[in-house]
């Protein structure tokens, strides 16, 4: 994918896509440290994500106090502007610092489940260190297949596609079901992430903290489909800014499930590994949106 120059729309994106693209470069704590700022000067443009992730911080953690959520906020914010620093290291860091920062734990359960032949899903949520923590994982060919939603700001996408190229050896529209059967059944890693719903028509109600979501059960049809074993991969970035990658055993008979059994054990594993981090969540996504009658619409 190349850069999108010729658009003047995309300039102002493209200059911040150089600055971060020098942040690489940097020491990492310095890194980290100037996406911290960025996502607190985020957090003060992004008037409406800033109140979408207010409002999900609400749902989910009604025992809270209300200083407690603006504290986790503000650090979500900050999470996400060092996220966009990952993306770049991601990008652009050498194999020997990726390596350095992250500690890979559970890789057996990959190992053992492609054993079996017929490909991988490897489960994760949407967290901010995931893009760069992947490149630590060894994956034997053909390979990672990364699905990947299009559309959005084409300077981001470029910077998401080429963080994604340095780990996987294709990437796949979250359309094309045909090709996401083909790599597994050629023995790839299918990388999904399953904790947000892409398609109203294909998504159950279930309950996430609690609180009902519309839950995407795409990842059980694929696991009946191509028979393939569904391994859960999570990420988390530790306080001393290094990094842990986390793999669990494959899920049993997840392609026997109901879709709403599906639904509610995805969410489940999502939500444990939330509850660890939850500022590093991706908050300003609408997860309660297009719910059925009764259920409001919580961000009107």
């Amino acid at each position: 994918m190349a850069l999108p120059l010729n658009n003047p729309s995309n300039w102002p994106a493209l200059l911040v896509l150089a600055l971060i693209r020098m942040t690489a470069a940097l020491p990492h704590r310095l890194r980290l440290a100037i996406g911290c700022v960025a996502g607190r000067l985020a957090m003060g443009v992004m008037r409406k994500r800033r109140a979408i992730a207010l409002r999900n911080l609400q749902l989910c953690f009604p025992e809270w106090s209300d200083a407690r959520r603006k504290a986790v906020l503000r650090a979500h914010f900050e999470s996400l502007g060092m996220g966009l620093v990952e993306l770049a290291m991601a990008a652009w860091c050498p194999d020997r610092q990726v390596r350095e920062l992250v500690e890979v734990k559970g890789a057996e359960h990959l190992g053992d489940a492609l054993r079996e032949g017929r490909g991988v899903i490897a489960m994760s949520g949407h967290f901010p260190a995931l893009e760069f923590t992947a490149r630590a994982m060894d994956f034997p060919p053909p390979g990672l297949v990364a699905v990947y939603r299009p559309g959005g700001n084409a300077v981001f996408a470029y910077l998401v596609n080429r963080a994604r190229l340095k780990t996987a050896a294709d990437t796949l529209s979250k359309y094309d079901v045909r090709g996401m059967v083909k790599a597994l059944r050629s023995g790839s890693v299918l990388w999904y992430a399953g904790d947000q719903m892409t398609d109203a028509k294909s998504a159950v109600t279930a309950p996430f903290f609690g609180e009902p979501a519309m839950t995407g059960t795409a990842l059980g049809r694929l696991a009946r489909i191509s028979g393939a074993p569904v391994v859960p991969w999570f990420t988390r970035r530790l306080k001393d800014g290094r990094y842990q990658v986390e793999l669990f055993p494959a899920l049993e008979g997840l392609a026997g499930d109901s879709p709403e059994e599906e639904a509610e054990r995805v969410n489940a594993l999502v939500e444990e590994q939330v509850r660890r981090a939850p500022e590093q969540y991706y908050w300003i996504h609408r997860r309660f949106k297009r719910r059925p009658a009764p259920l409001p619409d919580p961000y009107d």
